[in-house]
C-alpha cells in the first residue's frame, strides 16, 4: 500500500494545486490526507487526489466559497456512503430504500448549484445591460459627431 502514496509535491502536480494550497484546504478541514508519517509528512492516496480535483473544480469552475465546498463535500462523502451501501446488497427493497435517502442528497447539491448560478446569472444580467448602456451611448456620440462634421459643412 505504501507505494500508493503519494507525496505532498506529486500531488500539486497531479493536481495542478501548490502545495500551499493542498494543506490549506487540509487545515480547513476539506482533507484528510491518507497517512502522516513522522516529521508531519503527508501521504495521499487516489481518493485524496480525486477529492482535490473536486475541490479545485468547485472553487475555480463554479466559483463556491469555502463554506460552500465544505458543504458540498458533506452532502458528497454522503452520497458516496450511500453508494456502497446500494452495491453491498443485492436486495431490490434494501436498494430502493437507499435511493429514497440518496435522492434529497443529491438535490440538495442541485439546489446549493442552482443558487450559485442565479447569482452568476444576476451579475451576467447587470453587465449586458452595461454593455447596452454602452453601446447606446457610443450611438449618441457617433450621431452627435456626424451632426458636427454636417454643421462644419455648411
Amino acid at each position: 500500500m505504501e507505494h500508493d502514496l503519494l507525496r505532498i509535491g506529486d500531488v500539486a502536480e497531479f493536481t495542478e494545486l501548490t502545495p500551499r494550497a493542498i494543506r490549506y484546504y487540509e487545515e480547513y478541514g476539506l482533507l484528510r490526507p491518507a497517512e502522516r508519517r513522522t516529521g508531519a509528512n503527508r501521504r495521499y492516496d487516489q481518493d485524496d487526489v480525486e477529492r482535490l480535483r473536486l475541490i479545485k473544480r468547485l472553487r475555480e469552475d463554479v466559483g463556491l466559497s469555502l463554506a460552500e465546498i465544505t458543504t458540498y463535500l458533506e452532502v458528497e462523502d454522503l452520497r458516496r456512503v450511500l453508494q456502497s451501501e446500494y452495491h453491498a446488497t443485492a436486495d431490490p427493497a434494501a436498494q430502493l430504500d437507499v435511493l429514497d435517502r440518496a435522492e434529497p442528497v443529491v438535490r440538495r447539491r442541485v439546489a446549493m448549484l442552482e443558487r450559485k448560478l442565479a447569482r452568476v446569472a444576476a451579475l451576467r444580467a447587470e453587465d449586458e445591460a452595461r454593455l447596452d448602456r454602452i453601446a447606446g451611448l457610443r450611438r449618441e456620440q457617433q450621431a452627435r459627431m456626424r451632426g458636427r462634421a454636417t454643421a462644419a459643412r455648411t
